[in-house]
């Protein structure tokens, strides 16, 4: 398939924010509707899972991570050929960075921690002067525009409206995700949703709580391989052969698949495209497609989110209030929610600070911002910025509106 349109992404790395902010600051400010979007972890191994979703063009580095020296950072990048040649800024603050430029042919430039607006702004320059190439490579000689449904990107549609599209359509064919490393590929079935799959398996097992047998290693191998070749999950091949009981092979499918699914609002704006089909692949055409529609299929998936995989734009503070939109008492009736998300969701009274709401609903505050994030997605509730207390009118300040 052809890849319809492709954004550029930051990643910072630091255990602080501010940079992560700055750089945010400094794109809406000086580069409004700029195609580049900032990525934050605030640990290495953390930088490593974005790392599956979005290769950056860029990388800023601190020399202070919790967990991981800079100098391993590094190291692991270099031995990736996937994100090798990724330019690293390295942020120094300990002096210990200081002769890394010329040890790692990666660091680019070290700078002082914490950068400078004038840095940040120089270094982004560079991006948008240098819009990103479509990467399609030989597919796109092969890409026939009549089987393409529809397609966008997220900076404009939000993703569970490209589902929508094809469940109220009823298309049968893949809907592709174009994250950098192998787009993220839903396939659907007359409007049903079948199973979400990649071709990038270390994506798809991310976080895998599944047992395989030692013994079976060949053909997990054989596996990981076909699934790399043609985006049958492994599970699924391992199943087809009799090697992993029947009864566990459409759940576990299922699970991997939205939690794959959930990697999207952790990869900054992404293109789609619709492929329309008059069958689906074989190891997918006999597979059993959920009830769900497309607001419960994504509700499913959010729920594989924690915040902090989320970038700081999309991230739930805690001196907020969630409000109901227009619509978003009509929708929370539609979505099968669980105990606890609907003892929320009927707690919210938009005169109250997400703090006071947790405690009053007996939920811990973590669950709560992971619970607004997952409302606001779905357009159940917008989220104010400001603190609300109870019988008081809702502030003013700017809501916090989904990216994706």
């Amino acid at each position: 398939m052809h890849t319809p349109f492709m954004f550029q992404k930051v990643l910072v790395i630091d255990d602080s924010p501010a940079t992560a902010e700055l750089a945010e600051k400094v794109l809406a400010q000086q580069y409004p509707g700029a195609a580049v979007d900032v990525l934050y972890a605030q640990k290495g191994m953390d930088a490593f899972e974005r790392l599956l979703v979005a290769l950056p063009e860029l990388i800023l580095l601190s020399d202070t991570l919790p967990d991981l020296t800079a100098e391993a950072v590094c190291l692991r990048l270099l031995s990736d050929p996937a994100t090798s040649g990724i330019p690293v800024y390295l942020m120094n603050q300990t002096g210990l960075a200081d002769s890394m430029e010329d040890r790692f042919s990666n660091v680019r430039k070290v700078v002082t921690r914490p950068a400078s607006r004038e840095e940040i702004v120089d270094m982004l320059a560079r991006l948008v002067a240098t819009p990103k190439s479509d990467q399609s490579g030989a597919d796109s000689d092969k890409h026939d525009p009549a089987r393409s449904a529809f397609r966008g990107h997220t900076g404009f549609f939000q993703i569970q409206a490209a589902l929508q599209m094809a469940h109220g359509d009823r298309l049968t064919g893949i809907l592709r995700f174009f994250v950098n490393r192998a787009p993220i590929e839903l396939y659907v079935s007359k409007g049903r949703f079948v199973f979400a799959s990649t071709r990038n398996y270390a994506l798809y097992c991310r976080e895998s709580s599944a047992i395989l047998d030692q013994a079976q290693l060949g053909q997990v191998m054989e596996a990981q391989l076909g699934q790399a070749v043609s985006g049958c999950p492994l599970f699924l091949y391992l199943g087809l052969k009799g090697l992993l009981p029947q009864e566990e092979v459409v759940p576990l499918i299922r699970e991997h698949g939205q939690r794959l699914f959930s990697a999207l609002w952790t990869a900054g704006r992404v293109a789609f495209e619709f492929e329309r089909m008059d069958a689906l692949p074989e190891f997918a055409a006999k597979f059993p497609a959920s009830g769900d529609d497309a607001d419960n299929w994504v509700l499913v998936s959010l729920r594989h989110i924690r915040m902090e995989q989320l970038p700081l734009a999309l991230r739930i503070g805690p001196n907020g209030s969630p409000v109901y939109t227009r619509r978003g008492t009509e929708l929370v009736q539609r979505l099968r929610l669980t105990e606890r998300e609907a003892r929320f969701a009927a707690g919210v009274n938009g005169a109250e600070s997400l703090l006071s709401l947790a405690k009053r609903t007996g939920v811990d505050l973590a669950e709560a911002q992971a619970m607004v994030f997952r409302f606001t997605t779905l357009g159940v509730m917008d989220y104010w910025s400001g603190m609300g207390l109870p019988g008081a009118a809702l502030p003013q300040p700017a809501r916090r509106r989904s990216l994706v």
